[in-house]
């Protein structure tokens, strides 16, 4: 399985090195020469991404030592990869007088352009997704004091019922204060009452008896 890596290797070394040199002679090119060298490149810079890629997979195929060696070296080639593609956008856009052409200064600016408009995009996707977020947070802002006012409510009702409770228990306390005192003025008299039934009582019997005395004594 090393042997075939080392096979994408050479390969790749072989193409990236083509590459390269191709890259090189691009500014010193013009018109129909430049677009085909630079139609060649963006080929070879194709099968060397493909390459690449077969390299991935094949190391899933070898052993831990190896895979952790060839991953390394397949991370260097995709940073070569780019640092190329650098280089041939470079390229594209010079002239051995360091003159850009009409056609090659457009096609600049649309790619510009393009990412300026992917940038807008990702921006307004950025914002929207902000937004919504601004959204669902103040709904929820709305509920929980939605929520708030009405356990104030709730408490509010309750604070009434209880001042009302508690001042029908206070009237009630008076109630029955002005009750036990009537109550209590009602018991004094009927014990009065009584001290005063047992007096006439008394006197009656004993005027009865006085009589009964002195009628007996006249008689004898």
């Amino acid at each position: 399985m090393a042997s075939l890596m080392e096979s994408f290797e050479q390969q790749y070394a072989s193409l990236t090195a083509d590459i390269t040199a191709k890259i090189g002679k691009i500014p010193n090119l013009t018109g129909v020469d430049k677009k085909k060298m630079v139609s060649q490149v963006e080929k070879h810079m194709e099968e060397a991404q493909e390459l690449v890629e077969q390299m991935e997979l094949e190391i899933r195929t070898l052993t831990a030592a190896e895979q952790s060696k060839y991953r390394n070296h397949v991370k260097n080639y995709l940073t070569e990869l780019k640092q190329m593609h650098k280089e041939l956008q470079r390229a594209k856009i010079a002239f051995c007088d360091e003159v850009l052409t009409r056609d090659e200064l457009f096609e600049s600016e649309d790619t510009s352009i393009a990412e300026d408009k992917q940038r807008l995009l990702d921006n307004t996707e950025r914002l929207e997704r902000s937004s919504r977020k601004l959204q669902a947070g103040y709904g929820l802002a709305l509920e929980t004091e939605q929520i708030g006012a009405d356990v104030l409510n709730s408490l509010y009702t309750q604070r009434e019922t209880i001042k009302k409770s508690r001042d029908r228990l206070r009237e009630t306390d008076d109630d029955l204060g002005k009750s036990s005192r009537i109550l209590s003025g009602m018991i004094r008299r009927i014990v009065q009452n009584k001290l005063i039934l047992y007096v006439v009582a008394a006197v009656i019997i004993l005027v009865i008896i006085l009589a009964i005395y002195f009628i007996a004594r006249r008689h004898s």
